[in-house]
């Protein structure tokens, strides 16, 4: 069982938030928006391949063949941003359920689950970086050396593994997200993230999820604050685990 609902009244008027609630909040609300940078990074990165290599896919020649390489290993870098972004976001929601546990035991095991997924990104992310190096390589190919184009785009045995597995447990980590967003949201009556927390799951509108949660998030964590310096008691330390 946590705590009191920061802001429910009590014997002697409404229960103060302790530090960690606000700290909580203060990171999902960053966690948020990080996420929103992540997936625009992502987005932009998979916007670019299919631009660019669609329009230039006529075109076989030597330097065309560089060039669509060359297109293909920015987008690729682009969403390593993205993915190293979201693993931030992914950390900033972990510390915020981490906090927020000690004031309700309900966000233990999301936190647990974001740490799972916190693995899967970065298993993803060493993937991503693999294929990336052998995009680099496969640019010093001649168009015509197809051996040599092989070779550089082959990816070792080990490591094609790494992104089945990081992407099971990076879903993992997202049901986490959302099952811990939720719970802050019910925990502080904010509709809005408890939107957010479910648009995570819906394909295409997923991207306004972190804008929604980071609205919610922003507006508890303000009445929060407003809450630990109108009330008459200083905050209450976290409890003791």
């Amino acid at each position: 069982m946590g705590t009191p609902m920061a802001g429910l009244p009590g014997p002697q008027g409404p229960t103060p938030p302790t530090s960690a609630e606000i700290s909580g909040a203060s990171r999902i609300k960053w966690g948020a928006l990080l996420g929103v940078l992540g997936l625009v990074l992502a987005v932009a990165g998979v916007m670019v391949v299919l631009l660019d290599v669609g329009l230039g896919i006529a075109n076989v020649s030597n330097s065309g063949y560089v060039s669509i390489l060359n297109t293909i290993f920015a987008a690729v870098l682009i969403i390593v941003a993205g993915v190293f972004v979201a693993l931030l976001s992914f950390v900033l929601y972990t510390a915020g359920f981490a906090s927020l546990r000690s004031a309700d035991g309900r966000f233990r095991v999301p936190m647990v689950l974001c740490i799972l997924g916190l693995v899967g990104l970065l298993l993803i992310g060493v993937f991503v970086i693999f294929y990336a190096s052998a995009i680099h390589t496969a640019i010093a190919c001649p168009s015509s050396d197809t051996t040599c184009q092989n070779n550089a785009t082959s990816l070792p045995t080990a490591v094609v593994p790494l992104a089945y597995l990081g992407a099971i447990l990076g879903f993992i980590g997202l049901i986490g997200t959302i099952l811990g967003l939720f719970r802050f949201g019910s925990r502080y009556s904010s509709s809005v993230t408890k939107v957010g927390a479910i648009l995570y799951i819906i394909p295409f509108v997923a991207i306004l999820a972190p804008i929604l949660v980071f609205i919610g998030a922003h507006q508890v964590h303000k009445r929060l604050r407003e809450l630990a310096m109108v009330s008459p008691m200083t905050l209450a330390p976290p409890p003791a685990s």
